[in-house]
């Protein structure tokens, strides 16, 4: 594969995102990265009408102003699809580890659900307890189910990027868990080597397991 100019970065909030291109560039280097946010160009007010139709609908991002917002999947989804359809098979990161229901499968476009799901079942131990951080306590439930197994045991806890996870974290440990995943995209180093530390097994980051893979396909 041919070395390719840059890396599409698209969050499904606003950009510019810079906590999310340093995360990003610990596994990239230098290599040329351009954001863009599936909410761009949008006001406040338009955000504010994108609002979840319920829980399991509901995605958790950030605005270009810095403010935090809960909006619906469905409508990121399709201005997601939007955006790809105009790509060009470029290499394009999406920066959420949602499930997109609905998108064709667009090449080149990495989707780090799809990623973190392939690795634990690469990687978990036989008959395990999965620990699973999520930004949202109304995420908890639905993604209990997605990540559950039939010879896999879920624990799922709840925490916002950038707030303290020793709750959650020692919420997975005292269950027991095995392996951690921190399925979110807004999940910083700091939290990931906290929750390390308190639950003392392996965790797997959706940014850093996709930044992996963008850096194999980047060349």
């Amino acid at each position: 594969m041919s070395v390719v100019e840059s890396l599409l970065v698209l969050t499904i909030g606003q950009s510019p995102r810079e906590d999310i291109q340093t995360e990003l560039r610990q596994i990239l280097g230098e290599r040329p990265i351009e954001v863009r946010g599936a909410l761009d160009g949008l006001s406040n007010d338009e955000v504010a009408e994108l609002a979840p139709s319920h829980a399991a609908d509901t995605f958790h991002t950030r605005l270009s102003d810095g403010t935090e917002v809960v909006v619906s999947k469905e409508a990121v989804t399709g201005r997601i699809d939007e955006i790809l359809q105009k790509s060009e098979s470029r290499p394009v990161l999406v920066a959420c580890t949602g499930q997109f229901e609905g998108l064709p499968n667009y090449p080149n476009a990495l989707f780090p659900s799809a990623i973190l799901g392939l690795l634990v079942e690469a990687v978990a131990p036989a008959s395990s307890t999965l620990g699973v951080l999520v930004p949202l306590a109304e995420q908890v439930e639905s993604l209990t189910r997605q990540w559950q197994r039939p010879d896999r045991d879920v624990v799922v806890a709840a925490v916002k990027p950038g707030e303290d996870p020793d709750q959650a974290a020692t919420t997975l440990s005292d269950a027991g868990v095995d392996l951690v995943v921190l399925d979110c995209f807004g999940y910083e180093t700091a939290l990931l080597n906290r929750v390390r530390e308190i639950t003392g097994v392996p965790v797997l980051s959706a940014v850093r397991c996709t930044a992996h893979v963008a850096s194999e396909m980047l060349g």
